[in-house]
């Protein structure tokens, strides 16, 4: 199977207030609108987020980013009124750090030094 585009849904119970926390995530309104319960940003060259109302489901999402350095994504995120709920370093080479969403999605963002 040959994987050309990765989607990562992520499930919200309010539009609003998912879509709000993901612009400051990203720092930029979504790329695309697709209906009033949906919309989606491209994050990579081949990837997308999506956010979607789904009440049952949300709070359930996990999501990571890489990123090349992870101070300076925090500093930005800080700038935009998000904060870690926890910094780690999962392994000699790696660091990651984790935001929640209001629903209590989790998105890891992650930076792995070369060695």
């Amino acid at each position: 199977m040959k994987i050309e585009v990765a989607f990562t849904g992520v499930a919200v119970s309010d539009l609003t207030r998912g879509q709000d926390f993901f612009e400051r995530l990203f720092g930029s309104p979504p790329n695309v609108l697709v209906n009033e319960n949906e919309v989606m940003w491209q994050v990579a060259d081949a990837a997308w987020l999506y956010v979607v109302v789904d009440p049952p489901r949300a709070g359930r999402a996990l999501a990571a980013v890489s990123v090349p350095d992870l101070d300076a994504a925090l500093e930005e995120l800080a700038s935009r009124g998000i904060e870690p709920s926890v910094i780690e370093q999962p392994g000699p080479a790696a660091r990651k750090a984790t935001v929640l969403d209001p629903d209590g999605n989790s998105v890891a963002i992650i930076e792995v030094r070369e060695g």
